[in-house]
């Protein structure tokens, strides 16, 4: 007995199982085959192939579909018997994708390939049952008949007393015209009582409340046993199902593909194409100097390239980045550990010299791995779409795909979503969902107090609260992969389901995990603001080239020591620019080590690598031929690379082998391991170490294993924040500007780097009509703030304002209120250019300019006149109101400038606190024992659970001087929590015990 007709939750919302409990239940109902027929999509596919091969179930793979015959709308499904059925499916759910029903003539072609269900229920037979048509049923049965060979009618609902008979008045129509029946539940869940869990995601698919009568239940949709089949359907409507079984010849991955070979290397072959562009590239990269050395290098990686057969992955992307360099698009110097490779490097695929830094090409692509090479490439985010318009160009749409993704429903929105379908009071969820800060719903109810008090406190919350632990995680909605792209050899309609997205092209359906299962490689096209701000500030330079930045510039090092860092790429981060201040780097490789070393896990070192900068005659040596590992990195290995090289000099092992070891040991392989540790040891002892040393040395490196950054990704990202600091440190104004203008969207990250402007002793000027645009701008070495950060205020509105400006500038508050009125600029924009700050040139206070706003929209409507079908102002007409003064709001400016700007421009709200209190700013803090008192805003929160299980907070404070990191140990925090919330003004007694973090030992809240 067979289930064929089931869904997972990649149905998106019409669904509730995964993949794995979908085909455990199958195994654990002792079935040997497996049906799975998703609504529309295929996404599942791979997934489901593999996890039936592991579990030894028999995939069948189908699709539920929607038909159009002539005027008919029904739902059916098809099941694909072979390789050219699958096809089937694949143009299907294309055609469902695009909103096209499939037609009759769509599946004509596939008739040998597919077997058809037609449903009795949710088929095309509801409308004549309902209208009694019984007639126009067989009718249709007939003509059903004679559409495909292969058809089956589908018998499902018989616990239904209607359905049930209605499905014996098809049956009895399937015997006497000879079409096959077989037994067709439909399963959307595991257990009977889970389909309120299903009307929970139907209501949030519809956006809509549980008790919506016209959501279609779905009662009995659950997992059945054997017994249950039997008992329902009977013998004979099973029988059907084995034959079904028996006809499917499937194996999805045998649908496989390929690369594109390159094109222009078609004549000489890729492999002799590469080997000469490379060639050519060592040479100009050497400046025609012969090295033994290099060329060693990279006659060795050609060879286990060639002999991989991946030339033409690595001519590809020469090609694309090739492409770039030639628009004048910034290419990132490289990403991941195809930094390692000398090749890439003389292709101008990456930037970074692989000698020069050690960097091993084997810990990008092993031959004894036989996995896929993995070259990502940065570009500017302005700039990537035209490098992937070209990719599409080249290769063609059909060979070309972006890949999808979920987004599932985490913790806060699935407490959201339940909350709304059931409808709860929204300021009741608000009150909730606050208190959700794991990703995970149940870590945040067990290690919150206030969560559990709020959720038990009525009926409501606690069924919303279980409802939504049970979809926690369900995709909810497709995206796309945020870098990703496959390109192939054969058309994917050929071997993959994919879908039409009419911004970005083809979408192949399977996520990225699996791709390489049926030989499609992906290539990243990440896009980086960073390198955006890098092209835009170079090419504002005249005469500026990246290419010949000096690395030891002293004052860039400066910089960094001493923590200057916000906006810098990898570096702005509170504990990285801690480690600056504290390491105070003076070369290069002191930003590689610090990109390496500030991670989870190897950031447990920095204590000793500190230490032992301070004091390299210290630093004990286990052996001189480790000591000449570890130099560089001050005793301590901090790269997989310093791995691979003590498992070469001390065991022998090739670099293949070392890097073998090197991931089994991160990985905790422990059957590979075994034999490698024996190997590494008996080696050892063979080249003249002393077992003792050996072992010693083999348990440092499975210490460190865990813990070693890949030292190609650290070079080639310390490139780029190197560049960047270089840049803030010679051209602060144009790295400011630029990096304003990369985060426009956030109004936190906007008013931090504002901040650090001023510090700076940068001139802000507030936006302006007068003189501002959509964009920051520099005039007379002063920073111009755009008009677009105002809130309502759009790119366009911004742009017509800036136009008429074309005409002269604001002569008075009633000019500019008149002339943009007349080019539909509204009120409410008005009001948010005045709170905003931009008619501050007007010198008159807010407060007045919104009092006078109606008397000026008035006067331009009396001046405003048509002429020839066209509005002009003719102030001969009307004199100017006389203005009314007001005295300025102080409290109010700040408040409307925090709603229309999304932070304090002008001021900041604990000023007139700390003026009347008399009390410290945060910059004023210094480290050491003395309590300081301090009133604050609370701009963050995270909470933090301790080992013993109690709850404290490290927040986030700020004042007119700056913002500073705090700490709330469990004992305060349990009496204050309630207290704590994000725009709370705070007065707090505080001390700085470890620079950088005060902790609070005492708080009261400011109504």
């Amino acid at each position: 007995m067979t289930h064929l007709c089931t869904r997972s939750y990649y149905s998106l919302l019409n669904g509730t199982l995964s993949i794995k409990e979908l085909v455990s239940l199958a195994k654990e109902n002792g079935m040997t085959a497996l049906g799975l027929s998703e609504r529309h999509g295929l996404y599942s596919a791979l997934e489901f192939q593999s996890e039936c091969d592991k579990q030894g179930i028999k995939p069948i793979f189908g699709l539920e579909i929607s038909m159009l015959d002539d005027d008919l709308h029904f739902d059916s499904q098809i099941i694909a018997k072979n390789e050219r059925g699958y096809q089937c499916l694949i143009e299907c759910s294309y055609q469902l994708h695009q909103n096209n029903p499939i037609t009759w003539s769509m599946l004509e072609a596939y008739h040998d390939d597919i077997i058809f269900i037609v449903f009795t229920e949710g088929g095309p037979f509801e409308g004549f049952f309902l209208n009694k048509e019984h007639e126009k049923i067989e009718e249709y049965f007939v003509k059903l008949k004679s559409q495909c060979p292969h058809i089956y009618l589908g018998v499902s609902h018989q616990e239904s007393n209607y359905f049930r008979k209605n499905n014996e008045f098809l049956l009895n129509l399937a015997k006497q015209y000879g079409m096959s029946a077989i037994a067709l539940p439909k399963v959307y869940y595991q257990n009977q009582g889970d389909h309120e869990v299903l009307r929970v995601l139907h209501a949030i698919k519809a956006g809509t409340h549980y008790d919506d009568k016209n959501l279609v239940s779905a009662p009995n949709r659950y997992f059945y046993s054997k017994k249950e089949m039997l008992d329902l359907y009977g013998e004979s409507l099973l029988k059907g199902i084995e034959e079904i079984v028996e006809s499917v010849d499937l194996d999805i991955k045998t649908l496989r593909t390929s690369l594109p070979v390159f094109e222009p290397a078609k004549e000489v072959g890729s492999d002799l194409y590469l080997q000469r562009l490379a060639s050519l590239g060592l040479n100009k990269r050497l400046n025609g100097r012969f090295d033994d050395v290099y060329t060693q290098r990279l006659n060795h990686e050609l060879e286990i390239i060639t002999s991989m057969n991946f030339s033409d992955y690595f001519l590809i992307v020469y090609d694309i980045i090739r492409y770039a360099k030639k628009e004048g698009i910034y290419v990132g110097p490289g990403r991941g550990s195809s930094a390692g490779s000398l090749v890439a490097y003389c292709l101008g695929i990456t930037e970074v010299d692989p000698l020069e830094f050690g960097l091993y090409f084997e810990r990008f692509l092993n031959p004894s791995r036989q996995e896929m090479p993995d070259i990502d490439i940065d570009f500017p985010d302005d700039k990537r779409d035209q490098v992937i318009d070209y990719v599409r160009k080249t290769y063609g749409d059909d060979y070309v795909a972006h890949i999808v993704t979920f987004g599932t429903l985490k913790a806060r929105q699935s407490f959201r979503d339940v909350a709304r379908v059931f409808q709860m009071p929204i300021h009741q969820v608000d009150k909730i969902t606050k208190h959700i800060h794991s990703q995970n719903l149940l870590e945040s109810y067990e290690s919150s107090q206030v969560l559990q008090r709020l959720i038990n406190e009525s009926p409501t919350s606690k069924k919303v609260y279980e409802t939504a632990l049970k979809i926690q995680g369900v995709p909810r909605h497709t995206s796309l992969h945020a870098a990703g792209i496959v390109l192939s050899s054969r058309p994917l309609h050929q071997f993959a389901p994919y879908f039409h997205d009419e911004n970005v092209g083809s979408v192949v359906q399977y996520d990225m995990v699996r791709l390489e299962e049926i030989g499609l490689i992906k290539i990243d096209f990440l896009g980086l603001r960073n390198l955006s701000i890098i092209d835009n500030i170079c090419n504002d330079i005249p005469g500026f080239d990246l290419g010949r930045l000096p690395m030891d510039d002293q004052k860039t090092f400066e910089l960094l020591s001493r923590g200057e860092t916000l906006g810098l790429f990898q570096l702005e981060s509170e504990g990285m620019t801690q480690l600056l201040k504290d390491m105070k780097p003076y070369r290069f490789l002191d930003l590689v080590d610090a990109i390496a070393l500030y991670r989870p896990g190897p950031m447990e070192n920095i204590p000793t690598y500190l230490k032992n900068r301070k004091n390299p005659s210290a630093i004990p040596i286990i052996h001189e031929d480790i000591q000449t590992v570890t130099e560089s990195s001050y005793g301590i290995l901090v790269y997989q690379e310093q791995i691979m090289q003590v498992a070469q000099i001390m065991a022998g092992f090739s670099l293949a082998k070392a890097d073998i070891l090197r991931k089994a040991m991160s990985k905790k392989d422990a059957v590979e391991l075994a034999s490698l540790k024996v190997e590494f040891i008996e080696q050892g002892i063979k080249r003249g170490y002393e077992e003792k040393l050996v072992i010693e040395v083999y348990d440092l490196i499975m210490r460190f294993a865990d813990y070693g950054f890949n030292k190609s990704h650290s070079v080639a990202y310390a490139n780029i924040a190197y560049q960047m600091a270089y840049l803030k440190t010679h051209y602060p104004l144009q790295f400011y500007q630029y990096l304003l203008n990369s985060v426009q969207a956030s109004s936190s990250k906007t008013a931090q780097y504002l901040n650090e402007c001023k510090a700076r002793s940068i001139k802000v000027i507030n936006p302006s009509i007068q003189i501002s645009t959509h964009r920051y701008e520099l005039i007379d070495e002063c920073l111009v703030l755009p008009l677009t950060l105002i809130k309502g205020i759009s790119l366009r509105s911004s742009q017509i304002i800036a136009k008429e400006r074309e005409n002269g500038d604001f002569k008075s508050y009633y000019d500019a209120i008149s002339r943009l009125n007349l080019l539909n600029v509204s009120n409410r924009q008005f009001i948010s250019l005045i709170q905003g700050g931009a008619l501050d040139c007007f010198n008159q206070s807010r407060v007045a300019l919104q009092e006078n706003l109606d008397e000026a929209l008035t006067y331009s409507s009396l001046i405003k006149v048509n002429k020839g079908g066209n509005f002009i102002l003719d102030r001969s007409l009307v004199s100017e109101p006389i203005f009314k003064k007001i005295d300025e709001n102080p409290h109010q400016l700040l408040e409307h400038e925090k709603d229309v700007l999304g932070f304090y421009l002008s001021d900041h709200p604990t000023r007139h606190l700390q003026e009347k209190h008399r009390t410290d700013e945060l910059n004023q803090i210094q480290e050491g024992h003395r309590r300081y008192k301090v009133i604050a805003m609370v701009d963050t929160i995270k909470k933090h659970k301790t080992k013993k299980g109690d709850q404290m907070a490290f927040l986030k404070l700020s004042d007119a001087s700056g913002d500073l990191d705090a700490i709330v140990f469990p004992n305060l925090y349990a009496r204050v929590e309630e207290q704590i919330e994000i725009g709370a003004i705070i007065y707090v007694k505080a001390s700085m015990r470890e620079r950088g973090k005060i902790i609070l030992e005492d708080l009261y809240r400011f109504e």
